[in-house]
């Protein structure tokens, strides 16, 4: 909040708490009761269904186990459920478009964001129901584009607009201000560049007429394969052309490291590990310094990936087998996403657990370096 002191701004986001608990009702676990865990099962009471206008089911569900070869320890799992995918279509909705929640009254949509337990670790977005929305009288329905990380943007967000422009071709995109480049460049390499003229950019919560909400779901670890078939097919088909042979043998870039040197969550010791790789062939990356289509260029031609966990890793959405994934885990952190990421495109996934938490200590860089000779 500016021009508050810390000790002010804390004491705000109390009251507002405060607040919130007393108009969005009882808070359990820091969740509001009120709150609606699925618009399908609450769909008979008659002040939900007066919003619904219809659901459109755009991915079925299916079971997904993967056959992998190598032995791998019980966190790193192959094989997940996935419920079938709906678009609802509501009317006289409201929504954010920082975070895509969305309410009707004052009942957050769980759905439109996953859950509310998911996102606790995103900010506190309990309060945005009791901000002051504008009306946004347009006439075609609305769908946001929130920017998220770059993983869940990726792999969560992108999907669901594209399901939501080939459901309802004239929506409306709606944008916070002053997106990330990723938002921006990925809308246009998907959609293409008169994309921008579907844009609305809105610095809070809008309450429209028709408002599509997509459905996410409570586990984003796991990419459902209709959602990376689609990647394929809208996005990197727009880069590089299906039937386009890589030549990946002959680039000095088809080995590459991504560092997360640049990044405020990186491991110590990272600049001695890029060292070792260049020795031995590699190119080091930052994809923040990438555009959205070079980095999907750059993981189709890549034959061997060595990162250590982070967003960069989502761009393993773009590469084709053979590729042998190595992927180096701290510690005290470890989720296998990228490990599922690796196994739905057939590819050769390594992992390596540093010993010392947030450092790449001697042994770590060693095990790196054996799994990609």
């Amino acid at each position: 909040m500016t021009g508050l002191s810390k000790t002010d701004a804390k004491r705000c986001q109390q009251l507002l708490r405060f607040i919130a608990s007393d108009l969005l009702g009882p808070v359990s676990g820091r969740m509001p009761k009120s709150s609606i865990e699925s618009l399908e099962k609450a769909s008979y009471h008659t002040n939900v269904q007066q919003h619904i206008l219809d659901i459109v089911p755009v991915a079925q569900a299916c079971i997904v186990k993967h056959e992998v070869t190598a032995k791998l320890p019980p966190f790193i799992r192959t094989e997940a459920v996935f419920g079938k995918k709906n678009l609802y279509l509501l009317h006289n909705a409201t929504v954010s478009p920082h975070s895509g929640m969305a309410w009707i009254r004052n009942r957050i949509i769980e759905e439109s964001v996953g859950s509310l337990r998911r996102i606790m670790d995103w900010g506190d977005v309990l309060h945005e129901p009791l901000l002051s929305a504008r009306e946004l009288r347009v006439p075609e329905p609305v769908v946001v584009c929130h920017p998220g990380t770059y993983y869940h943007w990726l792999l969560e967000v992108l999907p669901n607009v594209l399901y939501a422009v080939a459901t309802f071709p004239d929506v409306k995109i709606v944008l916070p201000e002053n997106p990330p480049r990723y938002v921006m460049e990925g809308l246009a390499t998907a959609l293409g560049p008169d994309v921008q003229h579907s844009f609305l950019f809105c610095s809070g919560p809008i309450r429209v007429e028709r408002l599509v909400v997509p459905q996410y779901h409570t586990q984003p670890e796991f990419t459902p394969p209709q959602v990376l078939e689609l990647l394929r097919s809208a996005v990197k088909a727009q880069v590089v052309p299906q039937g386009h042979s890589s030549t990946r043998g002959d680039r000095t870039d088809a080995r590459i490291y991504v560092s997360r040197q640049k990044s405020r969550r990186r491991l110590a010791g990272e600049a001695e590990l890029e060292a070792r790789l260049r020795e031995r062939g590699f190119t080091v990356l930052h994809c923040e310094e990438l555009s959205f289509a070079e980095q999907v260029r750059a993981f189709h031609q890549a034959e061997v990936v060595v990162g250590c966990h982070g967003a960069g890793l989502s761009n393993l959405a773009w590469c084709d087998s053979p590729c042998r994934v190595v992927e180096i885990f701290p510690r005290n952190y470890i989720l296998d996403c990228f490990a599922w990421l690796s196994f739905s495109h057939g590819l050769d996934y390594r992992h390596v657990i540093c010993d010392t938490g947030h450092r790449i200590d001697e042994a770590a860089m060693s095990a790196v370096i054996a799994a990609v000779q």
